[in-house]
């Protein structure tokens, strides 16, 4: 039985990846570090506290994580106001969908909490959901489950009977020790992750629905 849908949000709700992926080499550029474009691929779905420790770590670099994270987000934020936020083709139809069907709905982001609720304001979404929570709320970041628990824990859902969406290796490692099924998300845009833990991986979301979510868990 189909008891909730928790969907990431960078990826698959909305198209940050590009940003985050610029304002980290951007930022690693004025610490004299040239990284291609692919090295960043690793650290998607993780908090950006972890992911400006482990670059910390590797390039010697010489500031503070906290003011890493501080001066990654500006410039992020600076190239989306100058672009503006752009959904991912379908997930708000298939959102609306699941949300008509009756189907609870939770947003689990290693994002900060603030970032989640600006986008989907942005985006006129936040009335689909019933429940959202940030890397900065839990113990451990994907690839640990814990952030998948909380959302499924206060949406009062067993995580057998959860649909994760998902878009990274992180995530959908995440989804998997959490005991949720979980539909990869692979953007053709970016080169592929590895979502080999996934229970379906999917290339778009029109076709997706209540249904086929209960598919999964049935």
């Amino acid at each position: 039985m189909l008891e909730a849908v928790l969907f990431d949000m960078d990826g698959v709700i909305i198209d940050t990846e590009p940003f985050f992926l610029r304002s980290e080499s951007m930022l690693l550029k004025e610490f004299g570090v040239d990284t291609e474009l692919e090295y960043h691929f690793r650290y998607q779905g993780t908090t950006h506290e972890y992911m400006w420790e482990t670059m910390k770590n590797e390039f010697d670099l010489d500031a503070p994580v906290g003011e890493l994270v501080e001066r990654a987000n500006v410039i992020r934020n600076r190239l989306m106001e100058e672009d503006g936020l752009q959904p991912i083709p379908g997930v708000i139809s298939f959102i609306a969908r699941l949300h008509e069907a009756g189907v609870p709905l939770a947003i689990a982001s290693s994002s900060p909490l603030t970032d989640i609720h600006k986008a989907v304001k942005a985006l006129d979404i936040e009335k689909y959901f019933s429940y959202f929570v940030s890397g900065e709320s839990v113990a451990h970041s994907k690839p640990a489950p814990d952030i998948f628990l909380n959302a499924a824990e206060n949406l009062k859902a067993n995580p057998e009977n959860c649909v994760v969406i998902e878009d990274s290796k992180n995530g959908v490692a995440s989804a998997h020790a959490a005991g949720c099924k979980c539909i990869g998300f692979r953007n053709l845009e970016f080169p592929p992750q590895d979502l080999s833990l996934a229970t379906v991986i999917v290339t778009d979301f029109s076709d997706l629905d209540a249904d086929y979510c209960r598919t999964l868990v049935d």
